[in-house]
């Protein structure tokens, strides 16, 4: 740490410290945890084998083979940051990180260590690089970090950190969208491997959820899920489940007190193929909100994510962010919230559109405030008072990019929502999903035909899988437009437009490559299109950018 920093933050002159919000906030949790940042003192724990570093690690070892020459390590951690698993690029980078004791076993929590990506990634449960001096203990500033939580794709439980070291001096921009993208497939795996009766014990959790504004348990011997206040009756669902396979057993639905003091529980089994495979638990009484209604799920962005949108609606605000296009405003449309565009702002203005942003918010139906990157300080504001004096159960606002390039009104704003923000990934990162996307968009544009609509060659798919779509959902929409109009009964790759057949890189590109795509185009977004600007941010030449251009096919 920087001894100016340092004096600054011992006199409580945290304002004068000009590091990011996130690393000041880090260093005064680990002030008042005690921790000397001229001593690194990490304790040692048994890393144990579970199903999350089971399923996590040959994902990370299968990406390691991209990272080669990358001069960086990957390090898989549980959720009170021991380290479970670690592989290094070069015996450089290796013995510097034995010599600091970064290896398999240590403990790396923010109140042991201090700011550290694992540690710091872990207390705010959300990604994070910590660079150089950015870290609380001294003995770390040669190091550069990123971290990000790994959640259990239905649960949201974090079940450890995914974390990439460097040196400091070879910090690269494009090290947080790599490990972001690994952390997708991490959690894309481990819902592929959960057992059948976690899939089947989850969708009834979500049909409890539904139907009522109760406590709501779901549970089995080994799997518990609760909602917020199902979480506070601190159930002990070993117990539960032994008294369902005894006391139940028989029973479809039964009523009964949770103790002698304790509120009436109802109990419902869940059976299959004759056997009890779960139980469904719910205190009518122990109210978390009010109920939330179905509604449809968005094709737009998978069932799976409008469920978790769903499920968090009520709670607090929620922020939904993503690349334009991705789909954002459908999916939340589609779970019932009545739209209020900020884009219309301009044209309606801005005492028009707050009064009918404060008539939704008494509505039980819910708002949807979208496109928020396009307010100005006032406006910023003048919402985020609204939101303070009206608060509703269902509110959910759309940011279209990266919410950390807000500008401080409207971080302001965003402060109001939640920090676990939803992302809706962008349609490259969901290539298997473009055949079905692209069939319910035909669906809707040849209901009406009596021709059949065009059938694609699988040449012609693989290479509508290849396509970066910087357009998303939007582009993709233009496709199905395209193909809608077309008299030909099978489309080849050959046959479709030439600007997609240009703009499509030849082979599928490897995770890091993706990585370095995604973050050359936030680069040249942010850069208004100047590729010259976007080269010096990437800190890359421009006869490299210009490369990776017709590379990537951007």
């Amino acid at each position: 740490m920087i001894d100016r920093d340092r004096e600054r933050l011992l006199a409580g002159e945290v304002e004068r410290i000009a590091r990011r919000p996130e690393i000041v906030a880090s260093w005064r949790r680990s002030r008042l945890s005690g921790v000397d940042p001229d001593q690194l003192e990490l304790p040692q724990a048994q890393p144990e084998e579970s199903r999350f570093s089971r399923t996590a690690t040959p994902v990370l070892e299968a990406a390691a083979d991209t990272l080669v020459g990358a001069d960086t390590s990957l390090m898989l951690t549980g959720p009170g940051g021991t380290v479970l698993w670690r592989w290094t690029d070069t015996d450089g980078l290796r013995r510097r990180l034995d010599r600091r004791s970064v290896v398999v076993g240590t403990q790396w929590a923010e109140e042991h260590v201090g700011t550290n990506g694992i540690g710091t990634a872990l207390e705010t449960a959300r990604p994070v690089v910590v660079t150089g001096a950015d870290h609380y203990a001294a003995a770390l500033h040669g190091f550069s970090c990123a971290a990000a939580p790994v959640r259990h794709p239905m649960t949201r439980r974090v079940l450890g950190a995914l974390n990439m070291t460097c040196r400091a001096e070879d910090a690269n921009p494009l090290v947080r969208p790599t490990l972001l993208k690994l952390v997708r497939e991490i959690e894309a795996e481990l819902y592929g491997t959960s057992s059948a009766r976690e899939r089947e014990l989850f969708r009834h959790y979500l049909s409890a959820r539904r139907r009522s504004s109760a406590a709501v348990v779901v549970l089995d011997g080994d799997i518990l899920i609760a909602n917020r206040a199902g979480a506070r009756l601190e159930l002990d669902h070993r117990a539960w489940w032994a008294r369902a396979q005894d006391e139940l057993a028989g029973a479809t639905e039964v009523t009964v007190p949770a103790g002698p003091d304790g509120p009436e529980v109802r109990c419902r089994t869940v059976t299959s193929a004759g056997r009890t495979v779960g139980l469904i638990v719910t205190v009518p009484d122990a109210t978390d909100g009010p109920a939330l209604p179905a509604g449809p799920a968005s094709p737009a962005s998978g069932d799976g994510l409008a469920d978790t949108v769903r499920r968090r609606l009520g709670v607090e605000p929620l922020l939904v962010h993503g690349e334009p296009g991705t789909g954002k405003t459908t999916l939340l449309t589609g779970l019932g919230l009545a739209l209020h565009d900020a884009a219309r702002v301009p044209t309606t203005g801005l005492p028009a559109w707050l009064d009918g942003v404060r008539s939704g918010l008494r509505a039980r139906s819910g708002v949807a405030l979208t496109h928020l990157q396009t307010l100005d300080e006032a406006a910023c504001a003048a919402l985020g008072a609204l939101l303070d004096d009206s608060p509703a159960p269902r509110v959910a606002g759309t940011w279209s990019g990266d919410p950390t390039a807000a500008t401080p009104a409207q971080q302001a704003l965003l402060d109001r929502f939640g920090l676990d923000a939803v992302v809706v990934p962008p349609l490259r990162s969901r290539a298997a999903e473009i055949p079905a996307l692209l069939d319910g968009l035909l669906d809707a544009l040849t209901v009406d035909r009596r021709a059949p609509r065009p059938r694609l060659t699988p040449a012609a798919t693989e290479l509508l899988r290849r396509h970066p779509w910087p357009g998303n959902l939007r582009q993709l929409a233009g496709v199905a437009r395209w193909l809608a109009r077309q008299d030909r009964a099978v489309v080849d790759a050959d046959d479709l437009p030439t600007r997609l057949r240009a703009e499509t890189p030849r082979t599928r590109l490897t995770p890091m490559e993706a990585a370095e795509a995604d973050a050359i185009r936030d680069a040249l977004r942010d850069c208004g299109g100047n590729k010259v600007a976007a080269a010096a941010r990437l800190q890359i030449a421009r006869s490299s950018l210009y490369r990776k251009l017709r590379e990537y096919g951007i």
